[in-house]
């Protein structure tokens, strides 16, 4: 009886052996402790790049540069402008929108100011999933964005609003900490209640992806065949593929025609 029990045990792991081989899905399991800290890492990583353009982009100096009455005067401001870059190159560009438009406020009359509130008080951020390659080395990560912004005087009001996005994990070495870079191509933005806002963006990542072309961007007519979950996403996918030597397509985006490296401060 106990040899029939074995070899029916045998079996049984042969079958799923089979089934997991000829699948299409290929999801990796990470040890609990690297999968909190790993959702912990990424939603303080995103907290603190918002967090370093509310500090750092000049808005006032861009105001007064608008608003200047003369080309010298103009002319100053635009130096002092270059010369804030000079000491925080990371804020002079978010080409994927990612931090800045939660960073800022607008006045009444139009225009953007950094907003007066630590963003720690008005953004709340949580990793919702994470689907790993085999070796934990790279992940899509997906997060919910909670935007509730105080009412202040002088400053249109901004209605608290939820926002769902994916990002892209990278680590060289086991233990190192994820490097997050924006992944667009599917995002949920404005929805006045959470209910199962991050569920959609994952179904979306997860069934519609595959056969999606971005012509014009630094991935050019490059199709996509797989979705986030199945078997050739993280060796196959134009996100993966090697740009250089040193370099993923992920880390790269197109602007006005050049290929540009994603260079956020955390």
């Amino acid at each position: 009886m106990k040899n029939k029990v074995v070899i029916a045990f045998v079996i049984f792991l042969a079958l799923i052996f089979l089934c997991n081989k000829n699948s299409q899905v290929e999801i990796y399991k990470v040890s609990p402790e690297l999968y909190e800290f790993d959702k912990k890492t990424i939603a303080e990583a995103f907290l603190n790049n918002v967090e370093y353009y509310r500090l750092h982009y000049p808005y006032n100096l861009e105001r007064r540069y608008m608003h200047s009455l003369d080309s010298i005067e103009a002319s100053l401001i635009d130096e002092k402008i270059e010369k804030h870059f000079q000491k925080y190159p990371k804020v002079k560009r978010d080409p994927a929108n990612f931090y800045l438009s939660l960073a800022n406020r607008t006045m009444i009359t139009g225009e953007y100011v950094n907003s007066p509130i630590p963003t720690k008080e008005e953004v709340f951020v949580s990793t919702d999933s994470i689907f790993y390659n085999k070796n934990a080395s790279l992940c899509i990560a997906f997060l919910c964005v909670e935007h509730k912004c105080n009412d202040i005087d002088g400053l249109e009001n901004i209605p608290h609003t939820f926002l769902a996005e994916a990002l892209v994990g990278y680590r060289k070495h086991p233990n190192d900490t994820l490097k997050t870079y924006p992944l667009t191509i599917f995002r949920l933005m404005g929805y006045d209640k959470k209910k199962t806002l991050v569920e959609d963006l994952i179904k979306l990542y997860t069934s519609k992806l595959k056969w999606v072309i971005l012509p014009g961007t630094i991935y050019g007519w490059k199709r996509f065949r797989y979705n986030v979950g199945e078997k050739g996403f993280f060796t196959d996918s134009p996100l993966f593929l090697k740009y250089n030597d040193t370099t993923y397509y992920f880390q790269m985006y197109k602007a006005l025609g050049e290929d540009c490296h994603y260079d956020y401060p955390y």
